[in-house]
């Protein structure tokens, strides 16, 4: 099992990039997270994260501008391999 799930949405228009991470929250298991590539802060997302019991981190990008980690708050394993990667 792949620890991390790539959803690279930065090429795509709105509602594309919401609706693909979205759908890809609902594959998560215990200990995965999504690293979503991403050329803006979909502040609308984040909304949705909080209130439905995710956590989430932006950083600065790779491929576009930004790179949002995204894990269950309740998964502490998921937590720990993002402070692996990122500061949190």
């Amino acid at each position: 099992m792949d620890k991390e799930i790539v959803v690279d949405v930065h090429e795509l228009q709105p509602p594309e990039p919401m609706q693909r991470v979205l759908d890809a929250l609902d594959t998560l298991v215990d200990g995965q997270y999504l690293k979503i590539i991403h050329r803006m802060q979909p502040f609308p997302l984040y909304d949705i994260l909080s209130d439905n019991g995710f956590k989430y981190k932006a950083t600065d990008g790779e491929v576009s501008v930004f790179d949002i980690y995204v894990w269950r708050a309740k998964d502490k394993a998921a937590e720990k391999t993002i402070q692996d990667i990122i500061s949190i």
